[in-house]
């Protein structure tokens, strides 16, 4: 919020001087909040759109307190502190709960400058100059005002939909997961590990919220494996391995192509996660960096995870043979400089084992 705030502030200009001039004629609207915030709510009463909001007397009443002191003490008194983008915060996140949108943002903006120009004009029409400088400062912090609030309200909506987002994916990867590993937990600790190690790799934190969302997907491909092939306790027969090794090109089927970043990535990750740094994996046969990083990256804690575990054809490792399985490999089936950085966090990544650990081995 504050760096938008900031970013607003730049791009319209607002600096002492708009500051200044909006202080200056405060009296202005000292003498007439009451008005302009009547007729505000006046002319939103009409609309069919808004006139549900406003049904309920003490609620009008309870906005129109709201509203007046969110203008009057912060917005064309030009008090930007840490309290005026908090409020904004909260009337934005409001504004969402009640379900208004960019329509009503812009219909009230439009009211308030109307009457605000005309109040002006009445009280500083001898002064054209004045007159001018001051709606151009009301003009100003209105505009950004209004950007302010429709970003925490379209923020908000974002961040819904991302939840939704997420669920959906972590439902789909779970029915893949679900048949060997009946708690779903797996893939809980993978993606988190996978987005620790994408930050001890300095990614940023929207590539790394990426890897978080698309990993737990890696395996969705199982989806396309038989029961008696996924589920055997021994040894797999050469046609039973060469049927298991179709899962990550099921996977890609699955997740669609496209052109959204996180999709592709989950795609990329369901494909490449059986990939070895020395070309020798599955199924594309791909070598070292031609593996995307997310891939790299999935392989390295999908294994170091799925060794840790209990599955119906194994026992958990201890941590020890585990740890020493990806030094073994390092270079050879992982990312040697992945190996080196998830072992330099190894503690942090047996917390997260621990914190997401499968019930059955709470039990």
């Amino acid at each position: 919020m504050e760096h938008e705030f900031k970013q607003w502030q730049t791009y319209l200009s607002i600096d002492e001087e708009t500051i200044d001039t909006l202080q200056e004629n405060y009296w202005v609207i000292e003498q007439h909040i009451d008005l302009l915030i009547e007729q505000l709510y006046e002319k939103l009463t009409t609309f069919a759109g808004t006139s549900a909001f406003y049904a309920n007397h003490n609620a009008m009443l309870r906005a129109k307190h709201h509203q007046k002191r969110y203008w009057r003490d912060y917005v064309l008194k030009g008090n930007f502190d840490s309290n005026y983008l908090e409020a904004s915060r909260r009337i934005g996140k409001t504004h969402h709960k009640l379900g208004v949108n960019m329509r009503f943002y812009s219909g009230a903006y439009n009211i308030m400058m109307i009457n605000l120009a005309r109040i002006v004009r009445q009280a500083l029409g001898d002064n054209m100059q004045a007159e001018f400088q001051y709606l151009a400062a009301l003009n100003k912090v209105i505009f950004m005002d209004m950007g302010l609030t429709t970003s925490v309200y379209y923020n908000s909506v974002s961040a819904e939909l991302e939840n939704l987002a997420t669920q959906l994916n972590v439902a789909l990867a779970r029915a893949g997961e679900f048949r060997d590993n009946e708690t779903g937990q797996h893939i809980h600790r993978m993606s988190r590990m996978c987005y620790q190690l994408a930050k001890c790799l300095g990614k940023d934190a929207s590539w790394c919220n990426m890897i978080l969302l698309a990993s737990p997907l890696h395996d969705v491909g199982k989806i396309g494996v038989p029961d008696e092939v996924l589920l055997k306790p021994g040894k797999l027969t050469e046609q039973e391995w060469a049927s298991m090794k179709q899962h990550p090109q099921i996977g890609g089927e699955i997740v669609p192509n496209n052109d959204t970043a996180v999709i592709k990535m989950a795609r990329r990750i369901a494909l490449t996660h059986h990939e070895r740094w020395d070309g020798a994996g599955y199924p594309l046969g791909l070598a070292a960096e031609a593996i995307p990083l997310e891939g790299r990256i999935a392989a390295v804690c999908d294994v170091f995870d799925a060794l840790l575990s209990t599955r119906p054809y194994k026992s958990p490792w201890p941590v020890a043979d585990v740890v020493n399985y990806l030094r073994d490999n390092s270079g050879s089936q992982f990312d040697p400089q992945l190996v080196e950085v998830f072992l330099q966090n190894l503690p942090t990544m047996l917390e997260i084992q621990h914190q997401y650990r499968d019930e059955l081995a709470t039990a």
